[in-house]
C-alpha cells in the first residue's frame, strides 16, 4: 500500500496544502491502494515539505513528481484524448496555479493573522512537544519570506489583487459552460487549479483574495464540483493511526 505523507486537515478541507489535496485527487482519480499519514515531522521530510509519496523503498517528494510517478505506476493518464493544443494548454494552467497563483495563495493565508490563528492548532501536530509551539510561527516566517523572494510579497495588495483577477479570468473563460475545464471530467488542470480555489474559500479570514474568488459563483460551483467529485471523504480515507495511538 501506498502512503502519502501530507499535512492535516483544517478549515474543512482534507488538507490545508493545496499541493496535499493534489495528491489526494492524483491517487483518488488512478484508483491506486494507498493511505494517508498526517502523523509525520515535517522536518524529517525531503526538502523540509510535504507531501512525500512513499512506495516501498521509493520516496517521492514534489507533488508533481507524485503525479508523474504515480501515471508511469498505473498507466493511466488523466489527459487522454485531450488535443495536442488542449494538452499543452493543461500544463501551461498547471504551471499559472502551482507557480503562480500558489504564491498568492500563500500570501493570503500566512499574512493575515486570523488566518494564522485559525491554522495554527492543525499545524501544531507536525512535530512532537515542545518544537510543536515553535514550528507554526517558523513556517509563517518561511512562508512570508519565500512570496518576498519571489517577488509577489513585495509589491502591493492592489498589485497582488489585479494578478489574482488575471488569473481567475483565465480559468473562468477556460471553464466556460463545462463542468470541468476540460469537458466533463476533471483533468490534470483540474487538479492543480481547483484546491488553489479550495484553499482560498476555506480562509477564515475574509480577505481582498479570497473576496475576488468569492465573488465569482461560477468558479466556486466549480470548487465544490471539483471538491465532490474528484476528491474522496474523509471516511474513505484510510489513515494511519498516530504512533502510540
Amino acid at each position: 500500500m501506498l502512503e502519502l505523507r501530507g499535512l492535516p486537515a483544517g478549515q474543512g478541507e482534507l488538507s490545508q496544502s493545496p499541493f496535499t489535496l493534489k495528491s489526494i485527487a492524483w491517487l483518488h482519480a488512478l484508483g491506486v491502494d494507498w493511505q494517508l499519514n498526517t502523523h509525520v515531522d515535517i522536518r524529517k521530510q525531503p526538502f523540509g515539505k510535504l507531501p512525500v509519496l512513499v512506495d516501498g523503498a521509493t520516496v517521492i517528494s514534489d507533488s508533481s513528481e507524485i503525479s508523474r510517478y504515480l501515471e508511469q505506476k498505473t498507466g493511466k493518464h488523466l489527459d487522454d484524448g485531450l488535443s495536442p493544443i488542449e494538452a499543452r494548454l493543461s500544463k501551461a494552467l498547471c504551471r499559472m496555479a502551482e507557480c503562480h497563483m500558489y504564491f498568492l495563495c500563500v500570501w493570503n493565508r500566512w499574512s493575515s493573522d486570523e488566518n494564522y490563528a485559525a491554522i495554527k492548532p492543525g499545524l501544531e501536530k507536525i512535530a512532537p512537544f515542545p518544537m510543536s509551539k515553535i514550528l507554526p510561527g517558523i513556517i509563517r516566517r518561511s512562508a512570508l519570506s519565500q512570496v518576498i523572494k519571489q517577488g509577489l510579497g513585495g509589491v502591493s495588495d492592489a498589485i497582488r489583487l489585479i494578478q489574482m483577477n488575471e488569473n481567475l479570468d483565465l480559468i473562468e473563460q477556460q471553464l466556460a459552460d463545462q463542468d470541468f475545464l476540460f469537458g466533463d471530467v476533471p483533468r490534470a488542470a483540474d487538479l492543480s487549479v481547483a484546491p488553489m480555489l479550495l484553499v482560498i474559500l476555506s480562509c477564515a479570514a475574509v480577505t481582498p483574495l479570497r473576496s475576488a474568488l468569492a465573488d465569482r459563483p461560477e468558479l466556486v460551483a466549480y470548487a465544490a464540483r471539483f471538491k465532490a467529485r474528484a476528491l474522496p471523504s474523509k471516511d474513505a480515507i484510510n489513515f494511519t493511526k498516530k504512533p502510540g495511538a
